[in-house]
């Protein structure tokens, strides 16, 4: 499939990702099929679609007159079939479970036209395991969006084994035609990039919390006021050369031996898990948002998370 030829989309999961890439398409003048197993969940997602776009409104990055035909571009359907036939590019979203989503993947190949291109969003798990059970694996690729995938730049774009290189140039063609930041992962390992950084920084930031060292809010204060800081401007490795490599080399010296390298997830993680505290969807966390949180004050947080990201976008990333 070639990048002129790509007309329709369809997104394959209506949850917090699923409907986040189809409203990023939709911004950008794409019609999307939008499939999910209930209409109930398709019907919510419509609603945060159309509520973030006011949200972009709001902050400069979209016109008024721009949010109606942008919803007009939305088809929702609970009918697999509906939504992969004819599509052109089409991005599954489905919970991070191998064998649910080699199944879907094997089943669209089934509806979709030979050229359509199939992607995945997996953030973990590996294009050539996905696609085992798919006949034309040159057509396979991951797409590694990040939450709020509607707001965050950056893209993933992950090889499996058969996946063609003209496959990965019009996914990445395509990206930058809706704004977004594709990086091409050059290996096909677990975790891809970026989370690989995220959950060795993880480990650590928890492994620092459960040694009582900073409260929670502490350490994230700490983190917002420096390497996020500098990181949002410059990323790791510039930051290393500007600092000079032969200090980066003493501090890592002295470090290496002292900070975390556990094999296994962090205790603290694991506990609070297995005690049902999931975050904000749960009520608690790390945080504990129970105490003087209403329903509507944690929606407003996430708004407001979603404020401050559209600030940054607009002022790196939007009209550059």
């Amino acid at each position: 499939m070639k990048f002129e030829g790509i007309r329709t989309i369809a997104v394959l999961g209506a949850g917090i990702m699923g409907h986040g890439i189809a409203q990023a398409f939709l911004m950008n003048g794409y019609p999307v099929r939008l499939y999910d197993l209930k209409g109930p969940i398709l019907d919510t997602a419509r609603a945060h679609i159309e509520k973030n776009l006011e949200l972009f409104h709001d902050r400069g990055l979209l016109k008024k007159h721009e949010i109606e035909p942008a919803l007009q571009r939305l088809t929702t359907t609970t009918e697999l079939q509906a939504a992969a036939q004819g599509s052109d590019f089409i991005v599954e979203a489905a919970p991070e479970n191998l064998a649910v989503k080699q199944d879907l993947f094997q089943r669209v190949e089934s509806f979709c036209h030979a050229d359509a291109i199939i992607a995945s969003n997996t953030s973990s798990l590996m294009m050539t395991d996905i696609g085992a059970r798919v006949k034309k694996k040159d057509r396979l690729v991951i797409t590694h969006w990040f939450n709020p995938p509607h707001i965050v730049p950056t893209v993933e774009v992950v090889k499996g084994e058969q996946t063609s290189d003209a496959t990965v140039t019009t996914t990445i063609r395509l990206l930058s035609r809706i704004r977004k930041l594709p990086v091409k992962i050059n290996l096909e390992l677990p975790g891809f990039l970026v989370n690989r950084i995220q959950a060795a920084m993880a480990r650590e930031v928890i492994d620092l919390y459960e040694k009582g060292v900073a409260s929670a809010a502490d350490i994230d204060q700490a983190i917002k006021g420096s390497i996020g800081f500098r990181l949002a401007s410059i990323g790791m490795l510039l930051t290393m050369d500007l600092g000079g490599l032969d200090i980066w080399l003493k501090v890592c010296e002295n470090l290496a031996p002292q900070i975390q390298s556990m094999t296994e997830p962090p205790k603290a993680l694991q506990n609070l898990v297995a005690q049902g505290h999931y975050g904000i969807k749960s009520g608690k966390g790390f945080y504990d948002y129970t105490l003087d949180s209403s329903r509507a004050e944690l929606d407003e947080t996430v708004r407001k998370r979603d404020k401050e990201f559209l600030e940054r976008l607009r002022a790196d990333y939007w009209n550059k």
